[in-house]
């Protein structure tokens, strides 16, 4: 089966009246998947920035303090702020809370280098095959 579908596109692509037929005649539905497959990836990216825009910045650090003879120990979450470095206390119970933010922040980031990745070679291709005269292609 595989190799009559083979067989059919180079017949297609060989065929005399399909000889003056421009290449952006035959691309067009590639084209278009990759174009549509541009727009994803740019929605996806604006999504997850807007996502980690919400979310917390920085680590957890923690802190003991010796009181009396006593040891207290306490959590903080460290960012910067411009060129400033900001500690800021984080009660008890908001650890977990905040730790798990700060992780889904980092998972997005990773997500965001890699939307980033897939977009600049999507324009690469569309550029390229722009250049070789592959169709008009509209970019965001």
């Amino acid at each position: 089966m595989i190799i009559d579908c083979s067989i059919s596109l180079a017949l297609f692509h060989h065929k005399k009246h399909n000889h003056n037929m421009k290449v952006v005649e035959k691309d067009k539905v590639i084209d278009g998947m990759l174009s549509d497959e541009l727009k994803r990836c740019h929605e996806m990216l604006e999504s997850l920035e807007r996502s980690v825009s919400e979310l917390p910045k920085g680590s957890i650090n923690k802190r003991k303090k010796k009181y009396k003879g006593k040891v207290y120990s306490y959590f903080y979450l460290k960012y910067r702020k411009g060129e400033k470095v900001i500690n800021q206390h984080i009660p008890n119970k908001e650890i977990n809370e905040i730790s798990r933010k700060l992780e889904l922040r980092k998972k997005y980031e990773k997500e965001i280098q890699s939307y980033k990745k897939k977009i600049a070679h999507l324009n690469n291709i569309l550029r390229t095959g722009k250049k070789r005269g592959h169709g008009n292609i509209t970019q965001k």
